[in-house]
């Protein structure tokens, strides 16, 4: 399945600066993370119908369950929150790693491919 073309670049972009994970500085490791967490916010947002309206995150993700597979909108809360996390850190903790950034990098891929488009149905089924 193909992705929409925002989360798509922003995929792309985070997989180009960890390609060369020498040059991974505080502040590129923060634009991977924030990029990874709008392709996830993009995609919920698409899941919940609500397009490029202003709604919070917090609510679009409390709704998700109830448009998309409750696990899958565990996964999308998760990674969410785990991407907030790694953009807000204090200077007195860790940052992400390469290999957290590429986890996040792969997680983010498969939440926004299931929370893609669910197949409909369209016409009218004869059950006589």
């Amino acid at each position: 399945m193909s992705l929409p073309s925002d989360v798509q670049d922003r995929l792309t972009c985070v997989a180009n600066l960890l390609a060369r994970p020498g040059q991974l500085d505080g502040v590129r490791i923060r634009c991977c993370a924030e990029l990874l967490r709008t392709a996830v916010e993009r995609s919920v947002a698409r899941a919940c119908g609500a397009g490029n309206t202003d709604r919070p995150v917090h609510a679009l993700l409390i709704s998700l369950p109830s448009h998309v597979d409750a696990d899958v909108a565990h996964d999308a809360s998760q990674l969410w929150h785990a991407l907030s996390r790694a953009i807000r850190h204090h200077g007195y903790e860790l940052t992400p790693t390469v290999a957290e950034l590429t986890g996040w990098h792969a997680d983010t891929a498969s939440v926004a491919a299931s929370l893609g488009p669910a197949l409909t149905l369209s016409g009218n089924i004869d059950l006589t």
